[in-house]
């Protein structure tokens, strides 16, 4: 067996060493300028000054930042969360071999595709008085509610991030879904073990780190949505 020079290495990298360079300047370049401006006074008008961790010390004497921070953990955590399960119901629905599955496919995505300012022209509609929402509610014989009053403001925020988000984790899961080997699922079932012992075995183990990406991408994005007012 050959082994592997150095400069045969090297060689290697240099393909996508360009890429690298690139990738830097553009993360690690703003990154290191948004720190250092965290230790400036930047005033409207006038060249910024250095003062140290003040900014720092003035963030975490403020009341407003732990509850902008409650606020931001009980609106992103629970948003995530319920979209992972619903993503990962779909793609493991539209991962079967059935007539028609191409064209659900293609509608699953529409939630997500569907700009934030039209999302929330269609449910303005929905969290109206007399709207979709209550209309669903009477059906249900409960009492219509006031959807963006105070006491429901947040969990009718979360049904809109969960409607409009849940196809990103039902397009990430199904990519990981199809690069499982169907093979392994083929002697599992030769084993004699069951759907249950197939997903627990096999299905999460190798979806585990797509399932932490997806997770970690939109509990990013989801935490930068919400600004709770003053």
């Amino acid at each position: 067996m050959s082994k592997v020079t150095p400069l045969v290495q090297l060689g290697k990298w240099s393909y996508i060493l360009p890429a690298l360079c690139v990738l830097g300047l553009v993360l690690l370049v703003p990154l290191l300028f948004t720190f250092w401006m965290s230790f400036q006074h930047m005033p409207i008008g006038r060249p910024p000054t250095f003062i140290g961790v003040r900014n720092f010390a003035r963030i975490f004497q403020d009341p407003l930042f732990y509850h902008s921070l409650r606020c931001t953990v009980l609106y992103a955590f629970p948003a995530v969360g319920i979209k992972a399960v619903i993503g990962l119901l779909v793609a493991l629905f539209l991962n079967q071999r059935f007539w028609g599955r191409g064209i659900l496919r293609g509608i699953a995505i529409i939630p997500y595709a569907l700009p934030l300012f039209i999302v929330c022209v269609l449910f303005w509609f929905v969290y109206d008085y007399r709207g979709i929402g209550n209309f669903l509610l009477r059906l249900g014989g409960l009492r219509p509610i006031h959807w963006l009053s105070y006491q429901y403001a947040m969990p009718s925020i979360i049904l809109v991030n969960v409607w409009h988000g849940w196809p990103f984790f039902y397009l990430g899961f199904l990519a990981g879904l199809q690069a499982i080997p169907t093979e392994l699922y083929e002697s599992a079932e030769i084993d004699g073990a069951s759907s249950f012992d197939k997903f627990r075995s096999i299905t999460l183990p190798l979806l585990a780190p797509v399932f932490w990406i997806v997770c970690g991408l939109s509990l990013m994005w989801t935490m930068g949505i919400l600004s709770p007012p003053k």
